[in-house]
């Protein structure tokens, strides 16, 4: 028995765990991008967030008024919210036009950014009860502005955010917040690598180790620690992301018009 859990030890050691982070492999697998599928015919054509639950991949409606629909990355087969006090609840964090648009988890707890910049908070989706609403704008100006993307890194909150002020460059209108979750007070702030002034749609998602970012149709990985750009590439079959998801195994990208992307990962 003792030699049994000395071969296994030996194995963890030399194997290393079975979760890997994008950032483990040598680079994302471009020819290997596959279209898998699309929002059910029935909703909406149009994805404003995304984000993975460590089971399903969620989906939330551009000014649905709280409509989400859930994805098992296993099967592909489609579940469509009809909970009401689901809807009420993302209704209540996703601002003045009830348009939730960043999406994340941390620590079980679902994370909406407004998609018109308003407000940021969570819920639980156990019993869909508030449980943080910030409500904060990052400039007060006309201008439209959202909280596009959203992402966790075990400490901390990232926001892809979006101002169409179109006076300034974009490196001061396309900005990665990171933010604290308890306060929800942004503890820093850096450009993200720029994209089209007028769309606010952006992917965000976090690997275990690094950042990922998607606008328009560029895809770049991002250093958490410094907030600077580590690499990027074009992905030429997708025109407007609007959000990214790590499962462990692959990328996950949701373009605004309800295709759902996979993106293989290279080995290094």
């Amino acid at each position: 028995m003792r030699n049994v859990w000395l071969a296994v030890l030996l194995a963890i050691f030399i194997i290393g765990p079975s979760v890997r982070t994008a950032s483990a492999y040598a680079a994302p697998d471009l020819d290997g991008l596959k279209l898998v599928t699309q929002l059910p015919p029935e909703l909406p054509q149009r994805i404003s967030g995304f984000a993975y639950d460590g089971e399903k991949l969620w989906a939330a409606i551009y000014q649905g008024r709280g409509l989400y629909a859930t994805l098992d990355p296993s099967t592909l087969k489609w579940t469509i919210n009809k909970d009401q006090k689901a809807r009420q609840a993302i209704s209540d964090i996703s601002g003045v036009f009830y348009s939730p648009g960043g999406l994340c988890f941390a620590n079980g707890k679902l994370w909406i950014g407004a998609s018109y910049g308003d407000s940021y908070g969570s819920i639980d989706p156990r019993d869909w009860k508030v449980e943080n609403k910030f409500p904060v704008k990052q400039r007060e100006h006309f201008a439209s502005q959202s909280y596009s993307g959203m992402a966790y890194d075990g400490n901390h909150l990232w926001i892809a955010w979006h101002w169409m002020n179109y006076r300034l460059p974009l490196s001061q209108t396309q900005l990665l917040l990171k933010v604290e979750p308890k306060s929800g007070i942004v503890i820093a702030e850096y450009p993200l690598p720029p994209g089209t002034a007028n769309d606010m749609t952006h992917g965000l998602t976090f690997d275990g180790s690094l950042l990922w970012h998607a606008k328009d149709n560029k895809l770049s990985s991002i250093d958490p620690t410094t907030g600077q750009m580590i690499a990027q590439y074009r992905l030429t079959q997708i025109k407007r992301v609007s959000g990214l998801a790590w499962d462990d195994q692959a990328l996950w990208i949701a373009e605004f018009n309800g295709k759902i992307w996979r993106l293989p990962f290279m080995l290094g």
